[in-house]
């Protein structure tokens, strides 16, 4: 009995899959790094365009560009530290407050479970005796973090510099009838890179207002570092909001009331449910177009592969592959697969979904 003629392909297209995902596993912080300077260039490359058609040179438009990143980027981190220089003022109180809630902790371990407060202490010690191994371990991380932020403006800059290059490559690889398909699948992948960091980033600005917000109300200390944090975290699609509300939680538990942290759970739920609801579908969504059952799916690779890196960068990069399937022949069927059409019908702007929220129909007279 012959084969099927498409189980051959699906297997040959498989065995890539995973030829592929053992490359990017192994040579991650290459790809990483690469990829979040292909994305934010993708970003960058209307400011840079506009800035050409103002007579700036190739040269000057891309360093701009560049420094723009590292500023905003600059800007947030000189934030977060002056802010996180607050609390360390307070952090004489905190400590004395931690060791109330350990001393209560272990109260309740060695009534509830019979665990001696001698036992806990060898335990602590230990761990107090790791501590300065974490420290060289966090400085070295440190190290590294720097070190990546300039490999990636580094190559942002390149990629600005010779995009052109980059276009013409991928479309020399096509047949002289089909380049200009090849320019307009190469144009939505931009618009797609465009629409979603843009979406995301306004995204993390709506949320880190609602939380600045809700803490405000609620009086919580160091409510600006904490509603930045929150907001930076956000960057991470769907559990961003979550992980980082964990943050000012531990902070009111310790610092504030049990009531105060209660307050703080509602707030990290009511904000992530509006995120969910209305700031991800209509803002961030519908750039990717992805389906919900592979958003997870990409989402799950990209921990396995890269760690939160990866959560970040398989959501777009996925939308670019999909882009990639629906104009390759022989592909659509996996473009189609990936996709949700239940958005098909939607507009794919990203401001024209934001406009939607507020418009009104005009009532017929």
């Amino acid at each position: 009995m012959l084969p099927h003629p498409g189980l051959a392909r699906l297997n040959k297209i498989l065995l890539f899959a995973i030829l592929v995902s053992i490359v990017l596993y192994f040579g991650r912080e290459f790809f990483k790094l690469i990829s979040f300077a292909g994305l934010l260039s993708m970003l960058m490359t209307p400011v840079s365009n506009r800035l050409e058609n103002l007579r700036f040179s190739r040269l000057f438009s891309s360093l701009i560009s560049v420094l723009i990143i590292a500023i905003v980027f600059s800007g947030v981190l000189l934030l977060l530290a002056a802010q996180i220089g607050n609390i360390g003022k307070e952090l004489p109180v905190i400590l004395l407050r931690f060791e109330e809630i350990k001393t209560e902790i272990q109260s309740w371990i060695n009534d509830s479970l019979g665990v001696t407060t001698e036992q806990l202490r060898v335990h602590t010690s230990d761990a107090f005796n790791n501590a300065g191994s974490f420290l060289t371990g966090m400085i070295k991380s440190t190290v590294n973090f720097i070190g990546s932020v300039f490999l990636v403006l580094v190559f942002i800059f390149l990629f600005l510099m010779q995009r052109n290059k980059y276009e013409d490559f991928v479309v020399m690889l096509y047949k002289e009838e089909k380049r200009n398909e090849a320019r307009e699948m190469i144009d939505k992948i931009s618009r797609v890179a465009q629409q979603y960091l843009t979406g995301r980033l306004i995204a993390a600005l709506i949320m880190g207002a609602l939380f600045l917000i809700g803490f405000l109300l609620i009086g919580l200390k160091n409510a600006v570092v904490l509603s930045l944090i929150v907001s930076i975290m956000t960057i991470i699609p769907y559990v961003g909001g979550l992980i980082g509300g964990l943050v000012p939680f531990f902070i009111s538990f310790i610092e504030g009331s049990f009531n105060q942290s209660l307050l703080v759970v509602v707030i990290i739920l009511i904000v992530n449910t509006i995120d969910h609801y209305v700031i991800e579908p209509y803002i961030v969504g519908g750039s990717v177009n992805i389906s919900p059952f592979f958003t997870i799916f990409a989402l799950i690779l990209g921990s396995v592969i890269w760690g939160i890196s990866g959560i970040i960068l398989f959501l777009p990069l996925s939308g670019i592959l999909k882009i990639v399937f629906e104009n390759v022949h022989g592909l659509q069927a996996y473009g189609y697969l990936i996709g949700d059409q239940r958005d098909s019908s939607e507009p794919k702007n990203m401001w024209s979904n934001i406009k939607r929220i507020f418009s009104r129909k005009r009532k017929i007279k």
